[in-house]
């Protein structure tokens, strides 16, 4: 079976590390019982019995706003019946997975209050936003809202360190662009890799995998795991309101997008929806003795991001303002930029001068601002390309030569540079990528290559080539640009001594050497 992307991400050390957190017993009896197509709902409120405090919980959750269905319910026979045999088991995996998980206090560098906090916003937002848009998926999205950040208490107790160093630089909380950055995976990663291997239902562990990764969902993905991914998308966003810091405005704008273009809610519902989630919240941190921050008003935090939202509107004015009066001076760089010759004539690809002018705007921006992910370069060379000149004539190189520049051309991403370096050298430039996506796009347009053939004159001709590459996200000095080329290119080096028609990466983030 092919590895699913959030599996493909994880060092296999990782995996297999001894301090990872075990499926709870409660929590694997009701696995069991539910994946039991004989089982019974009495057996099922006999096992949730044998654990009081999630029994308690089970039925308070029955009796509360969230599920309001109009009547008291004092069994679990009878909350199952109400409820439904899945969404008690859901609820029952909810709380069995997180109630050994402390309420607070700071340990290794983890915050568990915030770490609640987050969590109870994105759960209840998670099904609220659900039943807001008319889903049925309300309790998967609750039990992924409840789960989401899971897996950053297991990494940072596997990666404590490394995860302690990476939270003081993020104020105690690493979103997850900085640990792909800092790791080259997401906690979430961890987390999805865990719920599967506990058999957990497929939609739980996919909507938890592809939250943050979405457009990597494999083809034939069913409809309900993709509208489950997109209501916790929307459930983070909400969480990045509440939560967000200094981002609430940037996080409420992009909720409001959404909303009116997937559901065409107006920016007055969902400042009323927005508004609703706090009774939920209060209900499910009591039901799970969770102490929330102090003086946290929602009316407040809502009014706190919409003025975020106009001082993002007024310093957008601003910065065009500041654009306006540097025009004359961009429009003469541009020129002087179009002037030179950046077009190869055989490829139709940027040249030389223009990868080079590409790439050191890339290394500039990252020098003047906080660039998430890695900047990276892959080099690649036709393998054998003087054999097509000295067999087939200087025509057949020249046709070699714009087949690998429309491949290229055709499978590079948006955003990305395909170039002719010179000769039989190409170059690809990677803006925003990681060592794993950079080394999946090297395979990729290497496999592109060896399926391509090319007919030259009747004849087919086989046409491979060598790929290296390297991405770092700590760019610190102008002169980084070449090195990350040098580096690149000893990979190419590799890739060709190790048999040609291969890939080469650099699996780290960081040059050799430095710290």
């Amino acid at each position: 079976m092919t590895a699913l992307a959030f599996e493909t991400t994880l060092p296999e050390a990782l995996t297999r590390a001894d301090d990872l957190p075990s499926l709870p017993t409660v929590a694997l009896e009701v696995l069991q019982i539910t994946q039991d197509e004989n089982s019974t709902i009495d057996e099922l409120a006999a096992c949730i019995s044998r654990d009081p405090a999630l029994a308690a919980k089970i039925l308070k959750l029955s009796n509360s706003s969230l599920f309001n269905v109009g009547q008291e319910i004092r069994t679990l026979q009878r909350a199952t019946m109400v409820l439904g045999l899945k969404t008690v088991k859901l609820m029952s995996l909810s709380f069995s997975l997180v109630g050994s998980i402390p309420r607070e206090g700071n340990a290794r560098g983890f915050d568990f209050r915030e770490y609640w906090h987050r969590s109870l916003v994105r759960s209840v937002a998670a099904r609220s936003m659900a039943r807001f848009v008319h889903s049925q998926l309300s309790d998967e999205a609750f039990l992924c809202g409840l789960l989401a950040h899971f897996g950053r208490l297991a990494l940072s107790g596997v990666m404590t360190e490394e995860y302690e160093k990476l939270a003081a630089e993020c104020n105690g909380w690493p979103s997850a662009e900085d640990e792909l950055r800092a790791f080259g995976f997401r906690s979430s990663d961890l987390c999805a890799t865990m719920l599967k291997e506990w058999n957990v239902p497929e939609m739980i562990y996919m909507g938890t995998g592809y939250c943050d990764r979405p457009d990597e969902l494999p083809v034939g993905t069913g409809e309900d795991t993709v509208a489950l991914v997109g209501l916790l998308q929307l459930a983070a966003l909400a969480e990045g309101v509440i939560c967000g810091g200094d981002h609430k405005g940037d996080a409420l704008e992009e909720l409001n997008r959404r909303m009116k273009e997937e559901h065409e809610k107006t920016e007055g519902e969902v400042e009323a929806f927005m508004l609703g989630l706090g009774s939920g919240i209060h209900e499910t941190a009591d039901m799970l003795s969770i102490q929330l921050p102090q003086g946290v008003s929602y009316e407040e935090i809502l009014s706190e991001a919409k003025q975020q939202m106009v001082n993002v509107s007024l310093g957008t004015v601003a910065a065009l303002q500041k654009t306006a009066q540097e025009r004359d001076h961009l429009a003469a760089e541009k020129e002087k930029f179009r002037s030179q010759a950046v077009t190869d004539s055989l490829t139709g690809l940027p040249n030389r001068a223009a990868f080079d002018e590409f790439l050191e705007m890339q290394v500039q921006d990252r020098l003047e601002n906080k660039v998430p992910l890695c900047l990276g370069v892959i080099m690649v060379d036709i393998d054998h390309f003087k054999g097509f000149n000295d067999t087939h004539g200087h025509a057949a190189g020249d046709a070699v030569l714009k087949m690998v520049g429309e491949v290229l051309s055709e499978r590079t991403r948006k955003g990305d540079l395909a170039a002719r370096y010179g000769g039989e050298e190409f170059v690809i430039v990677a803006p925003r990528t990681n060592p794993y996506q950079l080394n999946a796009m090297a395979e990729r347009l290497r496999e592109g290559l060896e399926k391509q053939s090319l007919c030259f004159e009747g004849k087919d001709l086989q046409v491979t080539a060598s790929f290296g590459g390297a991405c770092i996200a700590d760019v610190q000095k102008p002169s980084d640009g070449r090195a990350l080329v040098k580096l690149a290119d000893s990979l190419l080096y590799r890739a060709k001594e190790n048999g040609r028609n291969r890939c080469e990466t650099y699996r780290k983030s960081t040059f050799p050497g430095r710290s």
